[in-house]
């Protein structure tokens, strides 16, 4: 392995408000005038915990959702995530113009069906309303917007 190649990817150790990560320096570098990858490069100052991870005074539940974009250069929450707000504050925070925009898309589309579903409120809810269809180890499940329940 090439100097280069271990030093790239060497694994960083990252406290998170009290949650802690592991990746990998290309991984945080990947967008580099980013909050990340400036600190990573060495531009930020940064403290360090006792344990000598790197400490960042943030949100940690919500770095997982900003580590995953890292990694695969898409938005990926889990199913009914509802702090879509709090991640947008976060990337905006660590300087992730994509994600931002992600974000934006979600939540402008989650208002749009809203309205939507306030238009149509006199009716009983029905299959039409009935909008996102998931396909999981074989089973197919429907669900609405603002529900964690399936319907088989």
């Amino acid at each position: 392995m090439s100097k280069f190649h271990a030093n790239s990817e060497r694994i960083v150790k990252l406290n998170v408000g009290g949650t802690f990560y592991s990746s990998t320096k290309s991984t945080l570098t990947k967008v580099a005038d980013s909050y990340l990858g400036r600190l990573m490069n060495g531009d930020l100052p940064c403290t360090r915990d006792e344990k000598g991870s790197f400490f960042i005074d943030r949100d940690g539940q919500v770095f997982r959702h900003i580590l995953n974009y890292l990694r695969s250069d898409r938005l990926t929450t889990p199913f009914g995530f509802r702090d879509l707000k709090l991640l947008k504050v976060e990337a905006d925070y660590y300087g992730l113009p994509g994600l931002v925009q992600e974000v934006d898309l979600v939540l402008n589309s989650r208002r749009r069906n809203r309205r939507r579903r306030q238009r149509n409120k006199t009716t009983s809810q029905s299959v039409t309303e009935l909008h996102r269809v998931h396909e999981r180890n074989g089973d197919l499940y429907i669900s609405d917007e603002d529900s964690d329940w399936f319907y088989d």
